[in-house]
């Protein structure tokens, strides 16, 4: 009586490793065909993406020469977003730096829709995008 015992144990043990081994491979299989429907899909990973999200773009403190701002809405001129928000916060700046912004937020503007906040100060080279799109006003601002 004790090797039936034994025996049904030990089934029951081979049966457990056995379901354990098969529940691994159907979840590993799944994957798989998850990760190669999404690579041979049209546009791959960026049809996992929402195509008509909005980008916003925060510009604050003094406004001057910066290179990596002007590469960043350089890459978003490429990118997936529908349109795009530039929220400026800022008291002015350079000369230098505000024409580069303008520059760069008309290239963008020729690609995307575009809505500019200007809020605080308001300063000449804050406000030089002004003939860019709709700009809207948020004043806290004391004359």
């Amino acid at each position: 009586m004790s090797l039936d015992s034994d025996l049904i144990v030990d089934r029951r043990r081979i049966r457990r490793k056995l379901t354990f081994w098969r529940v691994l491979a159907a979840v590993f299989a799944i994957a798989t065909i998850a990760v190669i429907g999404v690579a041979v899909s049209p546009g791959g990973r960026g049809a996992l993406t929402a195509s008509g999200s909005i980008a916003r773009i925060n510009i604050e403190g003094l406004i001057r020469s910066d290179q990596e701002r002007v590469e960043a809405l350089e890459r978003l001129e490429d990118s997936h977003a529908a349109a795009v928000v530039v929220h400026i916060n800022s008291p002015g700046g350079t000369t230098a730096g505000s024409e580069q912004l303008y520059d760069s937020l008309m290239r963008l503007k020729a690609k995307k829709p575009m809505v500019v906040v200007v809020e605080g100060w308001r300063l000449q080279a804050a406000t030089s995008p002004r003939s860019l799109p709709t700009i809207l006003w948020r004043s806290k601002a004391r004359w």
